[in-house]
C-alpha cells in the first residue's frame, strides 16, 4: 500500500512537471531568429507617453521642429507629413506628422545591446490633431523599448533621454505666449 501511494505521488509530480515543461514552452529564452508571438490582451497605448499641447497642429509641429533643429546634439532625420501623404493617394487623413530624430552617441549604445531595438530608433515623436481639434503629441517611453528588447544596464542613458523627451514636447505643449498684439 506504501509503495502504491509513492508511486502515485511520484506519477503526480512527474505529470505536473511535464504539464509545466510543456506549457511553458520557450517563452523563458525566446530564440531571436524566430518571430515573436503578439500578445493581444496588451494595449496599444502600452510605453507609449502622450500629452496634449494646447497650441494648434501648425503652432505645435513649427515648435518642434525648432526645439529639433536648435539642439545641438540632435539631427531630424525627416518630419513625415501623413496627411499630406494620405492625399497623394487621394486619401484624407487627419494633421498627422512624425519627426525622426536622434544621437547616435545616445543610441548607439543601446543597438549594441541589442540591434533590435533599432527597429524603435532613431527617436520618434508623433503630432496628431484631432476632429474635435486637440493636439496630441506621443512618443515611446525609452523605458519601456529597453525593456522590449532586453536592454539592461543602461538606465542612465534611459533617463537621459527620457528627459529630453519630455524637454522636447514641455515647450510645443504650452500655450503659446500673448505676443502683446
Amino acid at each position: 500500500m506504501k509503495n502504491t501511494i509513492i508511486i502515485a505521488l511520484a506519477a503526480t509530480v512527474i505529470v505536473l512537471l511535464f504539464a509545466t515543461i510543456l506549457g511553458s514552452g520557450n517563452q523563458a529564452t525566446p530564440d531571436p531568429d524566430q518571430p515573436a508571438a503578439i500578445d493581444a490582451t496588451v494595449p496599444p497605448s502600452v510605453g507609449i507617453i502622450a500629452t496634449t499641447s494646447e497650441r494648434t497642429f501648425v503652432e505645435t509641429t513649427a515648435a518642434i521642429r525648432e526645439a529639433i533643429e536648435g539642439n545641438e546634439n540632435l539631427t531630424l532625420l525627416a518630419a513625415v507629413d501623413h496627411a499630406e501623404n494620405a492625399a497623394s493617394a487621394d486619401l484624407e487623413l487627419a494633421p498627422t506628422m512624425l519627426f525622426i530624430f536622434g544621437n547616435p552617441a545616445a543610441g548607439t549604445p543601446l543597438m549594441q545591446s541589442a540591434q533590435s531595438a533599432g527597429l524603435d530608433l532613431p527617436q520618434k515623436l508623433l503630432v496628431t490633431e484631432s476632429e474635435t481639434g486637440v493636439v496630441t503629441i506621443r512618443y515611446n517611453d525609452p523605458r519601456y523599448v529597453a525593456d522590449r528588447h532586453g536592454i539592461g544596464g543602461q538606465e542612465q542613458r534611459l533617463e537621459a533621454i527620457a528627459a529630453l523627451l519630455e524637454n522636447l514636447v514641455e515647450s510645443p505643449s504650452a500655450e503659446a505666449e500673448d505676443s502683446g498684439e
